[in-house]
């Protein structure tokens, strides 16, 4: 045993020295979920909704049985009010231990969508019950054993099958037949959700290097969806938006499920004395900025134009933004 967790533990110190890359095809680490598994047990006592003012307060037992077999509107519950308790009431050890224990034994239902898709509520609820990304560590390596499962679903198999985007499973994206729209003019907010869980936590040294691997998938749907996404992402990135409570919803929609809680209070003291948790460093965004445009050349930049104007519908819905995002992630730009 004892051989085993050094072996485990040497893996792991290696695995904090190479970069972290999105890769279509490799999703979320089986050793990597196995270790959050093991270190969260499931918690003696249940958990209860974020409501204390009546004289009950719901709980919710079914997350002691089978989370395989709870529909997901049920499961999605919980997580709701663990995940917008922490910005109401403050931190509370029941919701962390909670959460921690369901991640890893649910993750692998991260596609599963009623109304929004289960990933973007546990997205949320990570950043609630971790708001500092510098803070504490539940264990060494949680932070990288977070975005080595959590980070990585949008590259799970289900999403790229044969190596060709799944535009439902990874970027839920489907034609509305009555308004005649597949909605390519807003990001995906499973997308949304993944860009800054990663921006959020990986060191700052990581980001360039992550960076460069999203923007290097050959997709025509996911280069259209970055540049919407970089576009309306652009004011958080250079600091004039601070946290996602303060997305503007002006047509392009930035935020995910229950995203509008994170406003950076999360200790249940409203008096404006409280620190406010930073939502992404400025080094993480520098690096995120600098990635972009020294990838997006001239000649890149209409390899991707030429790539989205093979699909008529495409290029539609995005009509201007191609040429907004060259205005500011462009060759020249500074």
């Amino acid at each position: 045993m004892r051989r085993r967790a050094g072996q485990n533990r040497e893996r792991l110190a290696e695995s904090l020295k190479t970069p972290y890359l999105w890769t279509p095809g490799q999703g979320p680490e089986p050793a990597a979920l196995a270790r959050l598994a093991q270190a969260f047990p499931r918690p003696r006592a249940p958990m209860g909704e974020a409501w204390f003012m009546g004289e009950t307060r719901r709980m919710f037992p079914d997350l002691a049985g089978d989370l395989q077999g709870m529909a997901l509107h049920d499961l999605q519950k919980p997580l709701v009010e663990l995940a917008s308790g922490v910005s109401s009431f403050g931190p509370l050890a029941e919701w962390t231990d909670w959460f921690h224990y369901l991640l890893p034994r649910v993750l692998h239902r991260c596609h599963e969508t009623y109304v929004s898709a289960l990933l973007e509520i546990l997205i949320t609820g990570f950043m609630t019950q971790h708001p500092d990304s510098l803070g504490p560590e539940p264990y060494a390596g949680f932070r990288r054993d977070a975005l080595e499962t959590l980070g990585r679903c949008l590259m799970d198999p289900r999403c790229w099958p044969d190596g060709r985007i799944h535009l439902y499973h990874c970027l839920n994206k489907y034609y509305v037949e009555p308004v005649g729209s597949w909605f390519f003019s807003d990001p995906s907010a499973k997308l949304s959700a993944s860009l800054f869980l990663c921006l959020k936590y990986l060191p700052s040294d990581k980001v360039a290097p992550w960076m460069t691997s999203v923007l290097s998938i050959r997709s025509a749907h996911w280069r259209a969806q970055l540049m919407v996404w970089l576009v309306a992402a652009h004011d958080t990135l250079t600091g004039a938006t601070r946290q996602p409570a303060e997305f503007q919803d002006d047509g392009v929609q930035l935020g995910w499920d229950w995203s509008h809680v994170l406003d950076g209070s999360y200790t249940g003291d409203y008096s404006g004395t409280a620190k406010v948790s930073e939502f992404i460093a400025p080094e993480n965004s520098r690096q995120a900025i600098e990635a972009v445009r020294a990838i997006m050349t001239e000649d890149v930049f209409l390899a991707w134009l030429q790539s989205i104007s093979r699909y008529d519908y495409l290029e539609a819905e995005l009509a201007d933004v191609p040429y907004w995002f060259n205005d500011l992630y462009g060759a020249g730009t500074a």
